[in-house]
Formats: structure tokens, sequence, C-alpha cells
């Protein structure tokens, strides 16, 4: 699913609630775990200096079919 007007605070909520495992697919071909601390943080990283140059083009892969549920309401919601 393509990330688009990401809440980082409520991004990282979800993530600390979603069962599996999340992964930011960047551009680049790089896929990091979200569940792990440190790659949410290079994650939000990346994500803020492509907002910079208007360059986002990041997608979630969820492997939970309920987390994945959860992700879709929140983009749904906003």
């Amino acid at each position: 699913m393509k990330l688009y007007d990401i809440d980082v605070i409520k991004l990282i909520e979800l993530l600390d609630q979603s069962k599996g495992n999340v992964y930011l697919v960047t551009d680049d071909g790089n896929k990091l775990n979200l569940k792990s601390k440190l790659c949410q943080l290079y994650g939000v990283r990346a994500l803020l200096e492509k907002t910079k140059n208007s360059t986002v083009s990041a997608e979630l892969s969820v492997e939970n079919p309920e987390d994945e549920l959860m992700f879709i309401n929140y983009m749904m919601s906003k």
C-alpha cells in the first residue's frame, strides 16, 4: 500500500500495535522491517528527506491480514 500524507506519530503507534512484520519498501528497493525501532528511525528519516524533494514513493508491505486492515482503516479515515 502506498503511503500518502503520513502522520509519523500515528504511524509509529500503529506499528507498535501490529502483530506481524511490516516493511517499508522504498523506490530504491530497500526493504526495512519497521518492527525494529532502529529501522523505524531510519525509515522515518528517509521519508522526511524525500519529502523535502517531493519524491516520496514508499510503500508498506504488511504480512498479517489483521494488521493490513488496521493500516487501511487508518489511511481511509484521513
